[in-house]
């Protein structure tokens, strides 16, 4: 090979090495603020005051040796929490940044909580931020502070976690909800014509929402808890809560839950089933009788009776078709009841009903989102649940039960 072939080949692989583009926008992570929890208030003049908690990194693990895994010596927090307040969010978090010695990270952000406040004014002049800036997480979580704000729920050490705000995540997750989804959910509700957000609750305490002090004055660590669903109007302005069990079977409804425990009385004082149920799908279809829309949702899910608190044998066939019938029913009567709860106390699609027209009869929702309201609050709702039992556990009557007294 000539020696100017072989300049002609090195310059051929050096050149495109030259046009090669950097990361000329790059930061070291020592020169970040790695903020995992963020929180956002509503303040005087309808400005907004914007909250972070953000981790210490070489805490994280030493934590561990204090009171409680969640920071209960104030030397030993890996994290702590900084505010601004300004006109807008990211006004607010101009002057927050001024408080910090290193530029605020928030492509690792796992949890917004929203103040009471803040919901009941509206979220739409909030939200522009959180769906223009790329460097955002769309699958993170968002909460609403019931009774409080959003600074004073990220103040809040959780016994059981380093980071306080991931405890949240946790716990949404044992409720059975499928995934963080929540903000994304929150920007397609906000398009919406029809469909109304329904947002977790977050309320500060384990037990209830009265502050409990030691001798000295000073304020007992006391956690957080999910404390049902809130629901917003088409302005996204916050109305009311459902209750958590209410929100599970909202979730249920919309095919986003994983996991359910039902419970049913047995007739005559014969005692409880407990039944745990997984592989949840529901079916909602719209129905048109002339100018009435009715709506028949099909609900799914199978499980094993993990309680059985009666004297009824599930060994044999009837026993269970029974409890099985019974369980259905109990299904039925509360998802119906949260339904007709939601249509007169809030008038709000929470369910996504009028998304399912939106899908199947285009045109006749074309004529229908302008009063879509009026029209979810009158629509008829029926709920038919098809649960498949799958085990029973190892035995069929209770083990403390008398052989005269199993109902075979």
């Amino acid at each position: 090979m000539t020696s100017l072939r072989k300049s002609g080949l090195i310059l051929f692989a050096i050149v495109p090495l030259l046009l090669t583009a950097g990361c000329w926008d790059s930061s070291e992570v020592n020169d970040l603020a790695l903020e995992l929890a963020w929180g956002i208030d509503a303040a005087k003049d309808q400005g907004v005051m914007v909250s972070a908690q953000v981790i210490v990194p070489f805490r994280i693990g030493s934590a561990q040796g204090s009171a409680g895994g969640g920071g209960g010596g104030s030397q030993e927090k890996p994290y702590f929490v900084v505010a601004g307040i300004g006109k807008d969010t990211l006004d607010a978090v101009q002057q927050m940044q001024t408080k910090l010695s290193r530029q605020m990270f928030r492509a690792h952000r796992r949890v917004i909580v929203i103040g009471e406040a803040l919901a009941r004014r509206g979220l739409k002049e909030v939200l522009d931020t959180y769906s223009r800036d790329p460097t955002l997480k769309l699958r993170s979580d968002v909460f609403i502070m019931k009774g409080g704000t959003a600074n004073e729920f990220l103040k809040v050490a959780y016994p059981l976690e380093d980071i306080p705000g991931l405890a949240a995540l946790k716990e949404y997750n044992q409720i059975g909800a499928l995934k963080e989804m929540g903000l994304i959910n929150l920007m397609i509700s906000a398009t919406s014509d029809g469909n109304c957000p329904a947002l977790p609750v977050i309320a500060i305490g384990f037990e209830s929402d009265k502050q409990e002090e030691d001798q000295d004055g000073s304020a007992r660590m006391k956690g957080f808890r999910i404390n049902g669903t809130s629901i917003f109007d088409n302005d996204l302005k916050l109305l009311g809560y459902i209750d958590t069990r209410e929100g599970r079977l909202l979730r249920w409804v919309k095919g986003e839950l994983g996991k359910l425990i039902v419970t049913a009385d047995i007739p005559q004082d014969k005692g409880r089933i407990s039944f745990d149920m997984n592989k949840l799908n529901s079916k909602v279809q719209p129905i048109f009788q002339g100018d009435n829309i009715k709506f028949h949702v099909t609900l799914s899910g199978q499980g094993m009776i993990r309680e059985n608190n009666s004297n009824l044998d599930l060994t044999q066939t009837h026993n269970l078709a029974f409890i099985k019938e019974l369980l259905e029913k109990q299904v039925e009567a509360s998802v119906q009841q949260t339904i007709r709860k939601v249509q007169r106390e809030f008038g709000s699609d929470v369910f996504e009903f009028g998304e399912t027209i939106h899908r199947k009869h285009h045109s006749r929702w074309n004529s229908l989102k302008d009063d879509w309201n009026q029209e979810f609050r009158k629509a008829e709702v029926t709920v038919k649940a098809n649960l498949s039992i799958r085990r029973i556990g190892v035995t069929g009557p209770s083990l403390h039960l008398k052989e005269d007294s199993i109902q075979k």
